[in-house]
Protein backbone atom coordinates (compact mmCIF):
# COMPACT_ATOMS: atom_id res chain seq x y z
CA UNK A 1 0.00 0.00 0.00
CA UNK A 2 2.42 2.39 -1.31
CA UNK A 3 0.06 5.35 -1.57
CA UNK A 4 -1.56 5.25 1.22
CA UNK A 5 -3.86 8.74 2.07
CA UNK A 6 -2.45 9.85 -1.72
CA UNK A 7 -4.87 11.73 -3.21
CA UNK A 8 -5.36 11.06 -7.28
CA UNK A 9 -6.74 12.19 -10.36
CA UNK A 10 -6.90 10.10 -13.46
CA UNK A 11 -8.60 11.39 -16.48
CA UNK A 12 -10.55 9.36 -18.85
CA UNK A 13 -10.67 6.70 -16.08
CA UNK A 14 -14.29 5.31 -17.08
CA UNK A 15 -13.06 3.08 -19.47
CA UNK A 16 -9.67 2.00 -21.41
CA UNK A 17 -5.81 2.64 -20.03
CA UNK A 18 -7.20 5.52 -17.16
CA UNK A 19 -10.02 2.43 -15.97
CA UNK A 20 -6.52 -0.17 -15.08
CA UNK A 21 -4.59 2.80 -14.04
CA UNK A 22 -7.31 3.86 -11.94
CA UNK A 23 -7.68 0.44 -10.06
CA UNK A 24 -4.19 -0.57 -10.23
CA UNK A 25 -2.90 2.73 -8.23
CA UNK A 26 -6.17 1.98 -6.06
CA UNK A 27 -4.75 -1.44 -4.66
CA UNK A 28 -1.87 0.55 -4.01
CA UNK A 29 -3.82 2.15 -1.16
CA UNK A 30 -4.09 5.39 -2.29
CA UNK A 31 -7.79 7.48 -2.81
CA UNK A 32 -8.92 7.57 -6.39
CA UNK A 33 -11.02 10.27 -8.51
CA UNK A 34 -12.78 8.28 -11.48
CA UNK A 35 -13.33 11.53 -13.83
CA UNK A 36 -14.98 11.95 -17.22
CA UNK A 37 -17.96 12.51 -19.45
CA UNK A 38 -20.15 9.34 -18.95
CA UNK A 39 -21.32 8.75 -15.31
CA UNK A 40 -22.56 5.27 -16.06
CA UNK A 41 -18.84 4.17 -16.54
CA UNK A 42 -16.97 6.66 -14.24
CA UNK A 43 -19.78 5.22 -11.29
CA UNK A 44 -19.01 1.54 -12.26
CA UNK A 45 -15.62 1.86 -11.98
CA UNK A 46 -15.52 3.99 -8.59
CA UNK A 47 -17.63 1.65 -7.14
CA UNK A 48 -15.48 -1.22 -8.45
CA UNK A 49 -12.61 0.09 -6.77
CA UNK A 50 -14.43 0.30 -3.24
CA UNK A 51 -15.84 -3.25 -3.71
CA UNK A 52 -11.99 -4.28 -3.77
CA UNK A 53 -11.41 -2.42 -0.56
CA UNK A 54 -10.33 0.97 -1.78
CA UNK A 55 -11.49 4.14 -1.45
CA UNK A 56 -12.98 6.22 -4.51
CA UNK A 57 -15.46 8.51 -5.31
CA UNK A 58 -16.54 9.70 -9.43
CA UNK A 59 -16.62 13.21 -10.38
CA UNK A 60 -18.27 13.83 -13.85
CA UNK A 61 -16.26 16.18 -16.09
CA UNK A 62 -15.17 17.35 -19.67
CA UNK A 63 -11.25 18.06 -20.01
CA UNK A 64 -12.21 20.43 -22.80
CA UNK A 65 -13.66 22.34 -20.14
CA UNK A 66 -12.56 24.81 -17.84
CA UNK A 67 -15.01 25.20 -15.38
CA UNK A 68 -15.33 21.21 -15.31
CA UNK A 69 -11.84 21.20 -14.50
CA UNK A 70 -11.69 23.26 -11.72
CA UNK A 71 -14.58 21.50 -10.33
CA UNK A 72 -13.02 18.08 -10.54
CA UNK A 73 -10.34 19.99 -8.82
CA UNK A 74 -12.10 21.47 -5.97
CA UNK A 75 -14.12 18.43 -5.74
CA UNK A 76 -11.04 16.27 -4.99
CA UNK A 77 -10.27 19.02 -2.55
CA UNK A 78 -12.89 18.79 -0.73
CA UNK A 79 -13.68 15.38 -0.63
CA UNK A 80 -9.72 13.92 0.13
CA UNK A 81 -8.07 17.13 1.15
CA UNK A 82 -5.20 17.60 -1.35
CA UNK A 83 -4.27 16.62 -4.38
CA UNK A 84 -0.99 14.45 -4.54
CA UNK A 85 -1.04 12.86 -8.26
CA UNK A 86 -2.35 13.56 -11.29
CA UNK A 87 -2.78 11.10 -14.45
CA UNK A 88 -3.80 13.06 -17.66
CA UNK A 89 -4.72 10.11 -19.39
CA UNK A 90 -8.07 11.70 -21.48
CA UNK A 91 -7.03 11.17 -24.82
CA UNK A 92 -9.40 10.20 -28.57
CA UNK A 93 -7.66 8.69 -31.97
CA UNK A 94 -7.96 9.55 -35.35
CA UNK A 95 -6.71 7.08 -38.54
CA UNK A 96 -7.14 9.90 -41.22
CA UNK A 97 -4.38 11.23 -44.32
CA UNK A 98 -3.75 14.67 -43.64
CA UNK A 99 -6.08 15.89 -46.80
CA UNK A 100 -8.79 13.72 -45.25
CA UNK A 101 -8.96 15.65 -41.69
CA UNK A 102 -11.97 18.22 -41.30
CA UNK A 103 -11.35 20.96 -39.10
CA UNK A 104 -13.50 20.03 -37.02
CA UNK A 105 -12.05 16.36 -35.86
CA UNK A 106 -8.62 18.06 -35.64
CA UNK A 107 -9.80 20.68 -33.35
CA UNK A 108 -12.29 17.99 -31.23
CA UNK A 109 -8.73 16.14 -31.11
CA UNK A 110 -6.44 18.72 -30.26
CA UNK A 111 -8.63 19.85 -27.35
CA UNK A 112 -8.71 16.56 -25.39
CA UNK A 113 -5.76 15.80 -26.01
CA UNK A 114 -3.79 18.96 -25.71
CA UNK A 115 -5.97 21.30 -24.30
CA UNK A 116 -7.47 19.21 -21.36
CA UNK A 117 -3.21 18.31 -20.07
CA UNK A 118 -3.07 22.23 -20.36
CA UNK A 119 -6.02 23.02 -18.20
CA UNK A 120 -5.24 20.33 -15.65
CA UNK A 121 -1.63 21.36 -14.89
CA UNK A 122 -2.56 25.22 -15.18
CA UNK A 123 -4.96 24.51 -12.48
CA UNK A 124 -3.34 21.79 -10.14
CA UNK A 125 0.10 23.03 -10.65
CA UNK A 126 -0.55 26.13 -7.88
CA UNK A 127 -1.90 23.83 -5.69
CA UNK A 128 0.53 21.04 -5.76
CA UNK A 129 3.62 24.01 -5.28
CA UNK A 130 2.00 24.35 -1.69
CA UNK A 131 3.43 20.74 -0.61
CA UNK A 132 4.49 19.07 -3.36
CA UNK A 133 3.07 16.45 -6.32
CA UNK A 134 3.48 14.69 -9.15
CA UNK A 135 2.03 14.82 -12.95
CA UNK A 136 2.21 12.42 -15.28
CA UNK A 137 0.77 13.06 -18.88
CA UNK A 138 -0.23 10.45 -21.13
CA UNK A 139 1.73 10.45 -24.54
CA UNK A 140 2.33 8.02 -27.13
CA UNK A 141 5.23 6.67 -28.94
CA UNK A 142 3.04 8.27 -31.71
CA UNK A 143 4.30 11.71 -29.62
CA UNK A 144 7.89 10.53 -30.54
CA UNK A 145 7.90 10.16 -34.50
CA UNK A 146 5.56 10.76 -37.10
CA UNK A 147 3.57 7.56 -37.88
CA UNK A 148 1.27 7.56 -41.40
CA UNK A 149 -2.40 8.62 -41.03
CA UNK A 150 -2.12 9.75 -37.79
CA UNK A 151 -1.10 12.82 -38.30
CA UNK A 152 -3.54 14.89 -35.98
CA UNK A 153 -3.23 12.49 -33.24
CA UNK A 154 1.29 12.63 -33.30
CA UNK A 155 0.90 16.31 -33.83
CA UNK A 156 -1.03 15.77 -30.27
CA UNK A 157 0.57 13.46 -28.76
CA UNK A 158 3.92 15.57 -29.75
CA UNK A 159 2.46 18.46 -28.28
CA UNK A 160 1.91 16.69 -24.44
CA UNK A 161 5.64 16.56 -24.52
CA UNK A 162 6.26 20.02 -24.92
CA UNK A 163 3.78 21.07 -22.59
CA UNK A 164 5.42 18.13 -20.40
CA UNK A 165 8.79 19.43 -20.60
CA UNK A 166 8.18 23.29 -20.06
CA UNK A 167 6.02 22.64 -17.35
CA UNK A 168 8.54 20.74 -15.79
CA UNK A 169 11.28 23.78 -16.29
CA UNK A 170 9.22 26.26 -14.49
CA UNK A 171 8.37 24.29 -10.91
CA UNK A 172 10.97 22.79 -8.37
CA UNK A 173 8.74 21.22 -5.95
CA UNK A 174 6.08 19.10 -8.90
CA UNK A 175 7.61 16.27 -10.71
CA UNK A 176 5.71 16.14 -13.92
CA UNK A 177 6.76 13.62 -16.87
CA UNK A 178 5.24 12.14 -19.99
CA UNK A 179 4.71 8.33 -20.55
CA UNK A 180 5.33 7.42 -24.24
CA UNK A 181 3.65 4.02 -24.28
CA UNK A 182 3.22 2.02 -27.86
CA UNK A 183 -0.36 0.61 -29.38
CA UNK A 184 -1.77 -0.66 -26.68
CA UNK A 185 -4.78 -3.28 -26.51
CA UNK A 186 -8.06 -1.06 -26.13
CA UNK A 187 -11.21 -0.72 -27.72
CA UNK A 188 -9.86 2.58 -29.42
CA UNK A 189 -7.15 0.50 -30.51
CA UNK A 190 -9.51 -2.04 -32.01
CA UNK A 191 -11.20 0.39 -34.02
CA UNK A 192 -8.59 2.36 -35.69
CA UNK A 193 -6.57 -1.13 -36.32
CA UNK A 194 -9.07 -3.98 -36.72
CA UNK A 195 -7.32 -7.15 -36.95
CA UNK A 196 -3.86 -5.74 -35.79
CA UNK A 197 -2.02 -6.71 -32.53
CA UNK A 198 -1.25 -4.20 -30.09
CA UNK A 199 2.13 -3.81 -28.62
CA UNK A 200 1.11 -3.78 -24.62
CA UNK A 201 -2.34 -4.55 -22.71
CA UNK A 202 -3.61 -1.98 -20.85
CA UNK A 203 -2.49 -3.50 -17.60
CA UNK A 204 1.26 -2.79 -18.36
CA UNK A 205 0.51 0.72 -19.04
CA UNK A 206 -1.16 0.51 -15.52
CA UNK A 207 1.90 -1.25 -13.99
CA UNK A 208 4.19 1.56 -15.32
CA UNK A 209 2.33 4.35 -14.06
CA UNK A 210 2.08 2.75 -10.80
CA UNK A 211 5.58 2.29 -10.58
CA UNK A 212 6.50 6.21 -11.51
CA UNK A 213 3.71 6.91 -8.86
CA UNK A 214 5.50 4.77 -6.01
CA UNK A 215 9.17 5.43 -7.05
CA UNK A 216 9.08 9.34 -8.75
CA UNK A 217 12.81 9.41 -7.33
CA UNK A 218 13.72 6.56 -10.67
CA UNK A 219 12.94 8.95 -13.78
CA UNK A 220 13.91 12.77 -14.62
CA UNK A 221 12.22 16.04 -14.10
CA UNK A 222 10.35 16.62 -17.90
CA UNK A 223 11.56 13.13 -18.96
CA UNK A 224 9.63 11.26 -21.89
CA UNK A 225 9.17 7.60 -20.44
CA UNK A 226 8.97 5.33 -23.45
CA UNK A 227 7.49 1.55 -22.82
CA UNK A 228 7.24 -1.03 -25.58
Amino acid sequence: MKLQNKSVIVTGSGRGIGEYIAKRLGREGANIVVTGRTTKDIEKVSEEINNEGGRSVFIEGDVTREEDVKQVIHGTIKEFGKVDLVVNNAGIGLKKYIWETGVEEFGELMDVNVKGVFLYMKHIIPEMKINGGLIINISSGAGKEGIPMLGAYCASKFAVIGLTESAAAEVNNVKIVALCPGSVDTGMFKRLFPGEKADLKPDDVAQKVADICTHPEKYCQGQSIELY
